[in-house]
């Protein structure tokens, strides 16, 4: 009975989700597109199974294998959507990720049409024509294991993207909380023990009918209660996955956008000298093609030293580190320096990325007024110097003190944090 009521609120919520979403979708987080379409098809596949445990008479048969190229989309969409959220130069999906998707449709179509009493046969591999053994080997020597081989391929590649991510953003971005995309890391890994558990249950399921306790010398009705517990941890993790999904990828924003607001300081250039600043600076459309780091780069070490010293000038004057949401595509716009020289010229010299190079300036303009008798808290005082959050700031001040605010304020520190 639990099972049945949460399979049934879990695709009625998906599906009502799902429409909710492609109402909102905007141009600037168009995610959610993908995002509506993923959460669509995990409410697809619940409702198919809510189906089967339902055992409606005269369904049950026509259900056999409908669900199976569902399957073949929650890979495709979730590296698609994963793709999106991580690169900046996203610009539309490639639709070679549905031919298998499709492919597995228009070979199931014969099949999909055939009478019950074919299907049911057909699933209790006594197949009562030779179209009927054909399919056993379609499906079972061919689908189930592409199945396998293609979301496990999906799911590495997703968690790669999604580790390289975190490094890449502390590179463009001082405030990394709402988009480091924990949260996906860690559904990735859940989605990773879940197929882990189906691959093990199909496993389970092929030797069943041949299982004899004699020669595996394990009970056979012990290999069946392994089987259903893997089906049953598959169907409610897939639940949990949904809601996780619905939860953390709606509070998503969209991380890399045409962002070019730039705040109240007047546009500056950082050098005088004006031939230096031709040899170093690129227009808008130059930074964008600029992505293999430092390769090629026309920036020397004399000059990188020279636009670190410039640059370290420009934003401590201005005090640009106070703006909780600076990002590199910002500080280049306003320095005048191209985005990839600047992310060279900090990673070079002060041997740190963008986001430790602008909270370390932070914690440093912390330091006083954690110091001064101005009745400020800990929050009151992460906020003035540009984190969005408390716990934020407690990480980035004791990663460069090696102490907490409220340590730093009875020991009275005085060592800066070098740039």
């Amino acid at each position: 009975m639990i099972e049945f009521i949460l399979l049934l609120l879990g695709s009625a919520h998906g599906f009502y989700l799902s429409f909710a979403i492609l109402t909102k979708n905007d141009k600037e987080n168009n995610a959610n597109l993908l995002l509506a379409l993923l959460i669509f098809s995990f409410a697809l596949n619940l409702f198919l199974i809510f189906l089967d445990v339902a055992d409606i008479p005269g369904t049950s048969a026509h259900l056999i294998w409908l669900d199976a190229p569902i399957a073949f989309l929650f890979g495709p969409l979730l590296y698609i959507y994963v793709q999106k959220l991580t690169s900046a130069s996203f610009y539309k999906v490639n639709f070679l990720h549905f031919i298998p998707f499709i492919l597995v449709i228009v070979i199931s179509m014969p099949f999909y049409w055939q009478s019950a009493e074919f299907k049911l046969a057909w699933l209790l591999d006594t197949p009562n024509s030779q179209f009927g053994l054909w399919y056993v080997v379609i499906f079972e020597s061919i689908f189930v294991l592409l199945e396998f081989v293609l979301i496990a391929m999906y799911l590495l590649v997703v968690y790669q993207r999604l580790i390289r991510h975190r490094k890449d953003i502390t590179d463009n971005f001082s405030n990394v909380e709402k988009i480091s995309l924990t949260w996906l890391i860690r559904l990735s890994s859940t989605l990773g023990f879940l197929f882990l558990c189906w691959y093990l249950d199909v496993i389970i399921e092929f030797n069943l009918d041949t299982c004899s306790e004699s020669i595996i010398g394990i009970s056979c009705g012990l290999l069946e209660s392994t089987s259903n517990s893997l089906m049953r941890i598959n169907e409610y993790g897939m639940v949990v996955c949904f809601y996780w999904i619905s939860i953390y990828g709606l509070k998503q924003p969209a991380i890399f956008s045409d962002n070019t607001r730039t705040s109240s300081i007047e546009m500056t250039q950082p050098l005088n000298n004006s031939e230096n600043v031709n040899s170093i600076t690129d227009t808008q459309e130059q930074q964008v093609l600029k992505e293999d780091k430092y390769q090629r780069s026309s920036l020397t070490e004399e000059l990188s030293i020279k636009v670190f010293q410039e640059l370290n000038r420009f934003v401590t004057q201005h005090r640009l580190y106070l703006d909780p949401e600076l990002s590199l595509s910002q500080l280049a716009l306003q320095s005048g320096f191209s985005k990839h020289h600047l992310s060279q010229a900090i990673n070079q010299n002060a041997n740190k990325t963008f986001f430790d190079y602008i909270n370390c300036l932070r914690v440093e303009h912390a330091k006083p007024l954690l110091q001064a008798d101005n009745n400020l808290n800990v929050l009151e005082v992460s906020l003035e110097v540009g984190f969005n959050s408390r716990s934020t700031f407690y990480n980035a001040f004791k990663k460069h003190t090696q102490l907490t605010p409220s340590q730093f304020k009875k020991q009275q520190a005085t060592e800066p944090c070098s740039t």
